[in-house]
């Protein structure tokens, strides 16, 4: 038997390597694999429940916007109103002008985008799946394009201040939900 400069014998080794080489012949060759390229290999339940818990999440914070949304559409109506009848009446000031109410946004529902993914991986007829790390971190890290402007919307909420609309019960609300994605 011979040894390796950390006592490690050649026979075991050998069998380990042989081991490792018998695994990476089943695999596919994902090509040339640096930093950049690394790709996950998972199962279609590990994507859906990954998607289903962040859909989840992504409604409940969504419910949240709406119910804030209808309360900011009600005080904008109100401001509105009282800012109109000034300009009729002649009563607006240059700072009153410069103030005039804006409309709140409400951001659009993407729910149809965790959806479109569930039914296709509900579909899928694969074991595994091989995912680029744009795709990992989308449907494991909830990292989509749509995430972030959802919790930058929230902060802005959660802020609150002039021209939101907002009381302190309705900036909490938010906080709370901005809370659900660690932020």
């Amino acid at each position: 038997m011979f040894y390796f400069s950390r006592c490690v014998p050649f026979v075991t080794f050998k069998r380990g390597y042989a081991r490792l080489l018998e695994e990476t012949k089943s695999m596919p060759n994902l090509g040339n694999t640096d930093l950049m390229e690394i790709h996950a290999v998972v199962t279609p339940a590990d994507i859906l429940e990954n998607l289903e818990k962040h859909r989840d999440r992504y409604i409940d914070t969504l419910d949240d916007v709406k119910r804030i949304y209808e309360a900011q559409t009600e005080r904008y109506a109100e401001a509105y109103k009282e800012y109109t009848q000034k300009e009729i009446n002649g009563e607006l000031t240059e700072t009153e002008k410069r103030e005039k109410p804006k409309e709140p946004r409400m951001p659009p529902d993407r729910t149809k985008t965790y959806d479109r993914y569930i039914a296709l991986y509900v579909a899928t007829l694969a074991e595994k799946i091989y995912l680029n790390e744009q795709h990992f971190a989308e449907f494991f890290l909830d990292e989509w394009d749509f995430i972030r402007a959802h919790i930058s919307h929230l902060s802005v909420l959660r802020a609150g201040g002039p021209g939101t609309f907002l009381d302190e019960d309705l900036s909490a609300v938010a906080g709370s939900a901005l809370a659900m994605y660690g932020s």
